[in-house]
């Protein structure tokens, strides 16, 4: 039953394609917008680029950690489990290492956060902004603490095989191990290609999980449920449709911030592609990403009746 319950899903996707067709085009076409208009000029370019200096002496020679969490908190989903899928495969860290940055360094970018979501949407004063982020911010710096602390109380913890540079360098094409300027262009277009790969199956998963959005908009008497679904599917949808919902002001504000704390299940999906075929664990990832999203809403929820004060 396990191998079938992934076609019977794309099975009954095609079946609303086919009987829903007012819903499944706009939702299509809004998924398809939004990846062209934002997602794809924004991160192509930190994907390719990040790709590619992983790949160079530059940052072979700084700690992998710190990179990865400017890279995840500054370019928002998925570019932090991509830079950590990246640094495993060139041997830079260990799986336990990558499984703990998972937790801390995916992340939903402060400019999507302060543009689109604390002034475009919700519009809200300066004042108010600054408590929403670190609502945002703060659960994933404790869940990384916590599971640090766990990690040092286990005794003899081992360290899970990684390929070093040397192995990896070895199944390089002669011209790619090299040096020189051809060299360099040859990772940069390897890394150009990979962005592309990258950034098209992200466009994919948006607009396959904004028509499910849209198709869960509407169908429950429950506002919170016609809100909670979509926003639990596509953040992006579920933040719009909170927006337009009716509900209280506190409400609205807490749902929408952990939807972007969650990061829906499209941001679930772009996570587990873009790690590949890595051993780094998505269950690992989809239990902190609960808990940080859970702690989030609880946060303002209880905090934003004070700050409308």
């Amino acid at each position: 039953m396990k191998k079938l319950w992934f076609p019977l899903c794309m099975l009954l996707l095609f079946l609303f394609c086919i009987s829903h067709p007012a819903e499944a085009i706009p939702g299509a076409a809004a998924g398809l917008s939004l990846w062209y208009c934002t997602v794809l000029p924004t991160l192509l370019p930190c994907i390719v680029l990040s790709s590619y200096l992983i790949s160079t002496e530059l940052v072979k020679k700084l700690p992998p950690g710190p990179f990865a969490f400017v890279i995840g908190w500054f370019c928002g989903y998925p570019m932090g489990a991509k830079a950590i899928a990246d640094l495993y495969k060139t041997g830079r860290l260990s799986r336990e290492d990558g499984n703990l940055l998972l937790i801390l360094c995916c992340e939903p970018s402060p400019m999507f956060l302060t543009g689109f979501l604390c002034t475009g949407m919700l519009h809200l004063p300066i004042l108010q902004v600054l408590p929403c982020l670190i609502a945002i911010y703060l659960p994933p710096v404790l869940c990384y603490g916590a599971a640090m602390a766990v990690r040092h109380r286990k005794p003899g913890t081992s360290r899970h095989y990684a390929p070093t540079d040397t192995e990896r360098s070895d199944s390089l094409p002669e011209n790619e191990r090299s040096g020189g300027i051809l060299a360099s262009f040859l990772r940069f277009e390897g890394a150009m290609m990979d962005g592309f790969l990258v950034i098209a199956k992200i466009g994919g998963y948006l607009m396959f999980f904004t028509m499910l959005s849209y198709f869960f908009r509407d169908r429950c008497p429950i506002p919170l449920l016609n809100t909670l679904v979509p926003g639990l599917l596509e953040m992006t949808s579920g933040i719009a449709f909170t927006v337009q919902s009716g509900l209280s002001r506190t409400l609205v504000v807490a749902l929408c911030f952990t939807y972007t704390a969650f990061g829906g299940l499209s941001g679930l999906a772009q996570t587990a592609s873009v790690l590949g075929r890595t051993p780094l664990s998505k269950r690992s990832y989809l239990f902190w990403k609960l808990l940080q999203a859970s702690m989030t809403f609880a946060i303002l929820f209880l905090l934003f009746p004070f700050l409308q004060a």
